[in-house]
């Protein structure tokens, strides 16, 4: 009977030991449950959701691009960025972030044909999201250069656009380029609503878009035009 009630005693005591380190763990176990409930109920954003460049093979890289990473909630969270090409860069590849972040995208064009090339940036966020970004790369073909003899023979275009409206235009700019989006020329043509465009080569593409400016500042570009110099 007296070892009976000594082994009864000694699980009882076994028992209540063990009732703390259980509570223990469940706590932790609880907390760290609640921290991943938290970050998986944060509301994400990335702006932009695809990117596409453009450059002309065996001229300048065209200008960097960035990626803004939006979240609802202020608590920090690890963020990696990584790519699938070798031309295309995403920086920084690791960093911690609040409610906002940056990415820089760069694309090196050195040594590449004329062609699409396509490839895809995945951003990772906590432990919960991750989304990819498409990216398009557009080089185009190099023109050469005209002969210095004969004379290259030129021509011009004649740009017509609306007048913006509910605001005060101080003037217009017309952009001219050999690839889309990619300018080399600018013309400052006042207030005017039309323009011609002359030097250019004929059997060559050119492309056109047109900005507004004011003392506040000048306007994104207009949706742009092509032609082909006769």
């Amino acid at each position: 009977m007296a070892q009976s009630q000594q082994a009864a005693q000694s699980r009882r005591t076994n028992h209540d030991s063990a009732i703390p380190w259980f509570r223990q763990v469940l706590l932790v176990t609880a907390l760290i449950c609640f921290g991943l409930v938290s970050e998986g109920l944060a509301q994400t954003t990335i702006s932009p959701t695809s990117q596409t460049y453009y450059a002309v093979q065996g001229a300048t890289n065209p200008p960097k691009q960035t990626i803004t990473v939006s979240r609802t909630s202020s608590r920090t969270a690890t963020l990696t960025a990584s790519d699938n090409a070798s031309w295309l860069t995403v920086s920084p590849a690791k960093t911690s972030m609040g409610k906002t972040a940056k990415l820089a995208v760069t694309v090196n064009t050195s040594g590449r044909g004329a062609g699409t090339y396509k490839a895809t940036i995945t951003i990772k966020v906590g432990t919960w999201y991750t989304k990819t970004v498409p990216v398009t790369l557009v080089i185009s073909s190099a023109t050469s250069s005209p002969p210095s003899s004969p004379p290259s023979t030129t021509s011009s275009a004649t740009l017509t656009w609306n007048a913006v409206t509910g605001a005060t235009v101080s003037g217009y700019k017309v952009y001219i380029g050999e690839a889309p989006r990619l300018y080399t020329r600018t013309i400052n043509v006042g207030s005017v609503t039309s323009s011609t465009v002359n030097s250019l080569t004929v059997g060559r593409m050119y492309y056109f878009a047109v900005t507004a400016y004011n003392s506040a500042g000048e306007s994104t570009p207009s949706n742009e035009v092509s032609k082909t110099i006769q």
